[in-house]
Order: C-alpha cells, then sequence, then structure tokens
C-alpha cells in the first residue's frame, strides 16, 4: 500500500498580510523559500518516489524546490488546490468582517456548513481529495507519495483519513511546510505524523493567515 506525504507550501506575501488565498495566488516570501529549502532536505531522509502538487503558483514554487533537491519531476494538478474561497480571495480579516459578519461567523463557528460567495465548500474540497487518493491507490502500489498543497485542503484530507467530521477543520493545526504522514494499511490509512515542523529553525515561523484560524 502507498504512504503519503502532506506538505503545506511556504510562507507566501499574502500569508504575510492575512489576506485570503483560495485559488488566488502569491508569491512566496524569502522565508518561505528558506522554510521550503529546510523541508526538502529533510524529506530526503525518507524514500519519496513521486511528487504531486496543487497547480496554484505557491504550491508549485514549493514542490519545484523540494524536487530539485531530491532529483524528481513535479506533477501539478487542479485536484490538490486550496478550497476556492471566491469573493473573499485578497481579502483581510476586517474587511469580510465588515461585509459578511454572518458568514464569516458561520466559517469559524461551523466551517462545514459555510459558502462564500462564488467559492466552494468544504464537502467539495472532500469529494476531490477522496476521488485524488482513490484514484493513486489505482494507479500506483508501494509507493512514497509527497502531496505538496494548502492549509484548508490538508486538513480536510487528515480528516478525511480519520473519518472525522468536517466541523472538526479547526482542530487540526497546519504550520508552513508542514509535514503529515499518512501510510495505506489493508484495513485502512493511519495517520503517522501531523504537523511536524522539526526541519525549521528559530525564526522560520510567521503565519498571519487568519482566515484559517479559530475566532479570538
Amino acid at each position: 500500500m502507498n504512504t503519503y506525504y502532506l506538505v503545506r507550501h511556504g510562507q507566501t506575501l499574502w500569508n504575510t498580510q492575512g489576506r485570503t488565498q483560495g485559488h488566488g495566488n502569491s508569491p512566496l516570501t524569502e522565508l518561505g523559500k528558506i522554510q521550503a529549502i529546510n523541508l526538502a532536505r529533510h524529506l530526503k531522509e525518507y524514500p519519496i518516489d513521486l511528487i504531486y502538487c496543487s497547480d496554484l503558483g505557491r504550491a508549485i514554487e514549493t514542490a519545484d524546490i523540494i524536487g530539485v533537491e531530491l532529483g524528481l519531476d513535479v506533477n501539478p494538478t487542479p485536484a490538490l488546490r486550496e478550497m476556492g474561497f471566491g469573493e473573499w480571495e485578497g481579502m483581510q480579516i476586517p474587511k469580510i468582517k465588515e461585509k459578511y459578519p454572518e458568514l464569516l461567523h458561520l466559517w469559524r463557528n461551523q466551517p462545514d456548513k459555510a459558502k462564500m460567495p462564488g467559492g466552494e465548500t468544504l464537502h467539495i474540497v472532500k469529494e476531490r481529495e477522496d476521488k485524488l487518493i482513490e484514484e493513486l491507490n489505482e494507479k500506483y502500489k508501494g509507493k512514497h507519495i509527497l502531496l505538496v498543497s494548502h492549509s484548508v485542503t490538508v486538513r480536510v484530507m487528515l480528516l478525511s483519513f480519520l473519518q472525522a467530521p468536517l466541523s472538526n477543520l479547526y482542530r487540526i493545526k497546519q504550520d508552513n511546510t508542514a509535514l503529515n504522514i499518512v501510510e495505506f494499511k489493508e484495513y485502512g490509512p493511519v495517520v503517522i505524523k501531523m504537523n511536524d515542523v522539526n526541519h525549521l529553525q528559530a525564526g522560520e515561523f510567521l503565519d498571519l493567515n487568519q482566515i484559517q484560524s479559530p475566532l479570538e
């Protein structure tokens, strides 16, 4: 059975500005590139066979850094995209709170019931991630597969592996370049590691993407 290494992309400019990204895009910061390099070096300890990534720029940029270090090609796919936030994309929390106070409250308290104007739902994300894993498990046997994606998407995948409700989205944390390892057994997926950032050094943490944090 396959083993999956789920990774969130490195820090982006919009992360530092607290802007909602979704399908919108923002390049990696210099810190984000350092995070990706350190993750890539850490991943050399694992027998990675294949790299798949979201087709959004920040994920491709992160995956390319890892691919160079590991000597592997990168396979972009829209299946690993972040959840689409529609009209919220590019907006900061104060603006969202001003324009969509009730919807923001719903997203923060019952995320599985929220749908942003022009955006996706957690259920849509789950459906495409479940389909991707099913396809990869049919195509490969006994492979170690790196999936470079996004915070909400990775958390949805982990919840799906655990057969946990999507309402538990905020019970899982995902830092930039966090590593999660899931090993498929005959009886199903087993989460071996979650939100591992041991490859990061002091000073390499800065994630102000408040859209993915519970209300404070």
